[in-house]
């Protein structure tokens, strides 16, 4: 599978543990059963929230993430990618996709996941991660 190109890189406070963040995590309950489920740009978790909340909400998703045992995740903004057309709101209603890679204590290589904050959809933990609960 090809991985789309990411525009933009990390921002300043791109890099975040979850103890260092004053934002606070989403409640998720649940795990995927879809192993696509954020590990694809066609298959995005949709945090929802806009050009509002949209930032806050993806942090608050992330800082809900563990590692597969519990271990403390740091993730980094790798930058936005695969546009979409939306209704009324982003440039010219267009909205993309920002993409975050994820470590932990043990893991060699970095997780890419993909978040859309334009559209709400259920949360859950992607397969092979656990939720803070």
């Amino acid at each position: 599978m090809k991985t789309p190109p990411t525009y933009g890189g990390a921002v300043s406070e791109g890099l975040h543990e979850k103890g260092g963040s004053t934002v606070l995590p989403f409640l998720i309950q649940e795990t995927s059963k879809d192993e696509t489920y954020g590990f694809t740009a066609n298959n995005p978790v949709r945090v929802g929230g806009g050009r509002e909340a949209g930032a806050r909400n993806q942090q608050r998703y992330l800082n809900a993430l563990l590692g597969p045992h519990g271990e403390v995740i740091e993730y980094e903004r790798q930058g936005s990618c695969c546009a979409f057309k939306i209704p009324a709101e982003g440039i010219d209603n267009e909205g993309q996709l920002d993409v975050y890679s994820l470590t932990w204590k043990g893991r060699k290589e970095p997780l890419k996941l993909y978040l859309n904050m334009y559209e709400d959809g259920p949360l859950a933990a992607p397969m092979g991660l656990s939720a803070a609960r």
